[in-house]
């Protein structure tokens, strides 16, 4: 019975070694996080309270898979390469974030947030319906930004599309490449605002 328990000994101790590894942290595929970025070109007279409303992204893009556009209709989840956080939080912190930056003497808030008075207000909204690495290397963000006033009329609109090159392949240049392409929208929603204001 004794020797019994040690020729199961071995098995036993495997089986618990293997237990330990796949519990153990960082285990798993890493997940990615949208870079904080480079420095915005500023607007300094700009004065306005600005309230960011969340960012609407299509179905396919509402998942925990970044998106790879495989040929001119097919698009593909990734499996493995998985955002850390939602995406569309994550657009609108990086949106709020570019927008502060570019205009100093704008009070930047997420929408619901109190704004301050004796600012114009304003709010922005975005819809993104591509937001993807692309077979041909290209990293591609594309939709649509709506500025409205206080009372919720439509200032502006104007559909964007932004088509960055790759550095390199993998995962982290595309996550990369794409949150420079969102800043670029952010940029330039930047500049509009500072013109409307």
């Amino acid at each position: 019975m004794i020797q019994t328990a040690c020729r199961r000994l071995p098995a036993l101790l495997l089986l618990l070694g293997l237990a330990a590894c796949s519990a153990a942290p960082g285990g798993g595929q890493p997940g990615y996080l949208l870079p904080a970025g480079t420095a915005a070109a500023t607007h300094p007279e700009a004065g306005a309270a600005i309230a960011v409303a969340p960012v609407r992204v299509a179905d396919f893009l509402d998942g925990e898979g970044i998106v790879m556009q495989l040929s001119d209709i097919e698009v593909y989840p990734a499996r493995q390469h998985l955002w850390a956080q939602e995406l569309p939080g994550q657009l609108q912190q990086l949106l709020q974030q570019r927008l502060a930056a570019a205009l100093p003497a704008a009070q930047v808030v997420s929408r619901g947030q109190p704004l301050l008075s004796g600012l114009p207000a304003r709010e922005v909204r975005l819809r993104l319906d591509r937001f993807q690495g692309r077979y041909d290397g290209v990293a591609l963000a594309q939709g649509q930004w709506q500025l409205l006033d206080g009372q919720g009329r439509l200032l502006a609109q104007a559909d964007f599309s932004v088509a960055r090159p790759l550095p390199e392949d993998g995962y982290p240049a595309l996550v990369r490449t794409l949150a420079a392409a969102w800043e670029q929208v952010a940029d330039e929603l930047a500049a509009e605002l500072a013109l409307g204001l």
